[in-house]
Parts: structure tokens; C-alpha cells; sequence
């Protein structure tokens, strides 16, 4: 058998393979978030809730659509959002208008000492101006 590499070369050759196996069998360091990303409050929303028709439909899973005024509306399958809320997005359709989105969620907030849950309209993350108001 040729031998292509001397014994001191080989030696060379070891360390750096040592080490990169020795990197990845060591597990990555563990970190621990001081600071929340988002916090939940227990004050009612400084918002408006929305209609009881709004609520009925937003409250069952198979609803899917809702007229509201000069508004169809589209209702999206619920999600849960970052703070654990209950949240769908709403599509409203307004004749020969450009249709425009929001997201409701389901809010709970204390109440004279009684916990209460009430659906409120979302401020858009980003501006746009087709944002709708009830």
C-alpha cells in the first residue's frame, strides 16, 4: 500500500478533524428571555366592542359570512394571535368599492371584579388607507 502522507503530515490533519467533530457534538447554549415580547393586560380595550350581530357570527366556527349595513362581509377560520387571543380576519365587501380587511379579536378584560370577554376591532399593523371603521 502506498502510504501518501507521512506520519507528520497526518498529524496535521487530525487536529482540525478532532475539533470540528468536537463542534458538532457539543449542544448550543440555552437562552432565556428577560424581557416580553408582547404583554397581556387585564384593562378593557379603549375601543369600541363590536355589534351583537358581529359577535354571534364571529363566535361560531362555521361562519363564514355576514351582511352588516352596506357590507358583505367575509369572515376567515380563527387563529390564535400573540397574546392568546381569539382572532378573524374580516373581509368587507362594499358594492363597486375596493374591498378592505380587518382582524377582530376576542378580548377578555376585568370588569368590576367579574372577568368579561367582548370582540374588538384591530388597529392595522401597518398604515393603509383602507382601514374601516363600524
Amino acid at each position: 500500500m502506498i502510504n501518501f502522507l507521512s506520519l507528520q503530515h497526518s498529524r496535521f490533519l487530525l487536529v482540525p478533524m478532532v475539533l470540528t467533530l468536537a463542534a458538532c457534538t457539543s449542544k448550543p447554549r440555552e437562552v432565556y428571555a428577560t424581557i416580553p415580547l408582547v404583554t397581556a393586560s387585564d384593562v378593557k380595550p379603549n375601543k369600541q366592542a363590536l355589534p351583537p350581530t358581529f359577535v354571534s357570527a364571529l363566535n361560531n366556527p362555521a361562519s363564514t359570512a355576514l351582511t352588516y349595513k352596506q357590507y358583505s362581509i367575509t369572515i376567515a377560520p380563527t387563529y390564535v394571535s400573540a397574546l392568546s387571543y381569539s382572532c378573524r380576519q374580516m373581509i368587507f365587501n362594499e358594492s363597486n368599492q375596493a374591498s378592505k380587511t380587518r382582524i377582530a379579536c376576542e378580548i377578555p378584560y376585568k370588569e368590576n371584579d367579574k372577568l368579561m370577554k367582548s370582540w374588538f376591532l384591530e388597529h392595522a399593523i401597518t398604515e393603509a388607507d383602507n382601514n374601516i371603521d363600524l
